[in-house]
């Protein structure tokens, strides 16, 4: 059974406020090539349903969307709604956002949009950074002044949880001056760091943004940031096991690291693994749109920048 959706960057649990630019986002996007077999993922989706009905609500999450896809698990509704909503209860803002745009798009639950709101509500209140980003949109489109500074504080907040999307909306903003007052030396950090995370459509706008300061007389840190940009988009990148991540392995080392916490046996009252994501934005950030009315993981998986 194939585990291209499931899968698909399983690294959100072990994301943080790092950078180290060592997984491009072609990878994340698509991390395996071929398939896991149901016999061989066996054991991590049998050990991460035990965590899930121990109190993990980052793994019911998982599990629940393995029910809703088919992947990893044979396709279930009911299965699928009831994990996401343990993984809720169990105050997981991945669950919370997942769920939400269930409800948004009336996919495995019947369609509630001021449900789908209250939960996207609580998913930006655990500061999970699709959320954030999410929201930021929708504020800066009414495109109020208002609005807007409000979009923008959300928008950086989720940049600042190296979500690739977020950090290329942001850079744009900083680059064009657009709702924003114009920072080209902190567009070029954001374009230099997307680049080394493989963000292709960075490299141009890195250009672009060299160029400009290249043409600004009397600044004597230009020399300097236009030679980092060039030393990024020089640089080689390291693949992680080869060109592919081990589907295998990143699921054993996501049950393993929730149960090393120890906190997920029949005491445990759950946690929060906040994690980060690459939300369509139209642009190569590894990222895609779900089917419509599908949730799949990889909107709310992929894309992170460690």
């Amino acid at each position: 059974m194939r585990l291209s959706l499931l899968c698909v960057g399983l690294a959100f649990a072990f994301a943080t406020s790092s950078y180290s630019p060592t997984i491009t986002a072609n990878e994340m996007a698509n991390p395996i090539a071929g398939s896991c077999a149901e016999v061989s993922c066996e054991k991590e989706m049998r050990q991460l349903l035990r965590l899930a009905r121990g109190g993990s609500g980052d793994a019911a999450a998982i599990v629940g969307m393995a029910y809703a896809s088919g992947d990893g698990l044979e396709q279930n509704d009911k299965e699928a709604e009831r994990y996401m909503r343990i993984g809720v209860r169990y105050n997981s803002p991945v669950a919370m956002y997942i769920l939400s745009d269930w409800y948004l798009n009336g996919h495995i639950v019947e369609q509630d949009v001021e449900e789908s709101v209250r939960l996207l509500d609580l998913a930006i209140r655990g500061e999970y950074a699709p959320a954030l980003y999410k929201r930021a949109l929708q504020l800066i489109r009414i495109n109020e002044p208002e609005t807007i500074a409000e979009g923008v504080e959300l928008l950086e907040q989720a940049a600042d949880k190296n979500l690739v999307s977020a950090m290329f909306a942001l850079a744009r903003l900083k680059h064009t001056g657009v709702g924003v007052e114009q920072d080209l030396y902190g567009a070029a950090e954001l374009y230099r760091q997307l680049i080394m995370a493989g963000h292709t459509d960075s490299r141009h706008h890195a250009r672009q943004i060299s160029r400009e300061l290249a043409q600004l007389d009397g600044e004597t840190d230009n020399d300097e940031v236009i030679a980092r940009l060039l030393e990024a988009e020089g640089m080689e990148r390291i693949s992680v096991v080869g060109s592919q991540m081990n589907v295998h392995g990143r699921l054993g080392n996501l049950a393993n690291r929730l149960a090393a916490t120890g906190r997920y046996d029949s005491r445990s009252i759950g946690s929060r693994i906040r994690g980060v994501s690459c939300e369509d934005t139209g642009t190569n950030c590894g990222s895609s749109r779900p089917e419509a009315g599908q949730s799949s993981l990889n909107e709310v998986l992929t894309g992170v920048v460690e």
